[in-house]
């Protein structure tokens, strides 16, 4: 898995997954729609800490701005 997040995208990944997370927590698990906003939120986390975001791969994009990508 080759890193195609950068340092400014993971922080805002990850600011935006806790803020979504914790918006899905704070009137419980008793709406469903708001399911999604928490699996949004964990999508989001996962590929901060994680620096690789699938959908980047499909698209061939990469916000990690390093000249050297051969590593």
């Amino acid at each position: 898995m080759p890193r195609n997040i950068g340092i400014i995208d993971q922080a805002v990944r990850a600011m935006v997954g806790l803020a979504a997370i914790a918006y899905f927590l704070r009137d419980g698990f008793h709406v469903p729609a708001l399911g999604l906003i928490g699996l949004f939120g964990a999508y989001l986390l996962a590929t901060a800490i994680f620096v690789h975001c699938p959908l980047y791969g499909v698209l061939g994009l990469s916000t990690y701005g390093r000249l050297d990508k051969s590593v």
